[in-house]
């Protein structure tokens, strides 16, 4: 039976990321939208079996912008389905706004920029002191009902479960270095926040730790859809 994965994207072009990867890998057809650039999102009921939201550089709080509050009337309709999510970055934000969390910047007011260390809270899903690409300089909090599986010495918040089959990750680890090089030419004021590391710094880590990153995204991928899938079984029984 065929499947259909809906994925959100907020950024041109389009990345080419491992998370989408592993869907078509699994044999999901994608549904590809673009809600900031005025494309609708589909009702629960249309026939999606699983959800990725991808990041962003808006502010998921800002519900003003362009797309963001249908995502939020989005997220408020997907959720009590019961079906597979993964949300990174603005896809963590966005759920964790929804279950009652709070997100924006820290009171401490460093960002992440390049590659950082996680420590982790399960070491069966993320290996301990593994090296991650971030961007970003808001955090979430972690939501009434998630569980922390990693987090960073910054930011408490990197890798999240809220439910079966429902994740979060704050880091970016899906992203491919011709993304991670396109981001920072697009944003370029990221590299210059407190705490950012700067170019040379990124691509010299990248060198050394981008390849264990992206073993590790895939197995967590893996994991995460054949929980996925063990989810969808369930619910159609």
């Amino acid at each position: 039976m065929a499947r259909t994965a809906l994925v959100i994207y907020h950024l041109r072009p389009v990345p080419d990321d491992a998370a989408t990867a592993a869907l078509v890998r699994a044999g999901y057809t994608l549904d590809r939208r673009f809600p900031i650039e005025g494309d609708p999102l589909p009702r629960p009921d249309a026939g999606h079996d699983i959800a990725l939201v991808h990041g962003s550089l808006a502010d998921v709080t800002r519900i003003d912008a362009p797309g963001i509050a249908e995502e939020h009337r989005w997220i408020e309709a997907w959720w009590p389905t019961g079906r597979p999510y993964l949300g990174i970055c603005h896809g963590l934000q966005l759920a964790t706004l929804l279950l009652g969390g709070s997100v924006g910047a820290p009171r401490h007011r460093q960002a992440e920029f390049g590659y950082y260390p996680l420590t982790s809270h399960a070491p069966a899903l993320v290996p301990d002191g593994l090296r991650v690409f971030q961007w970003h300089y808001y955090g979430a909090d972690l939501a009434p009902g998630a569980e922390r599986l990693a987090s960073s010495a910054l930011y408490p918040n990197q890798v999240v479960r809220f439910g079966p089959a429902r994740f979060g990750l704050q880091c970016h680890a899906e992203l491919g270095l011709d993304t991670q090089r396109l981001l920072r030419s697009t944003d370029v004021a990221g590299p210059t926040r407190p705490g950012a590391q700067d170019r040379v710094a990124q691509d010299a880590l990248a060198e050394r730790y981008f390849r264990p990153m992206r073993d590790w995204i895939e197995r967590f991928l893996g994991a995460w859809l054949r929980e996925a899938g063990a989810s969808t079984e369930s619910s159609a029984r």
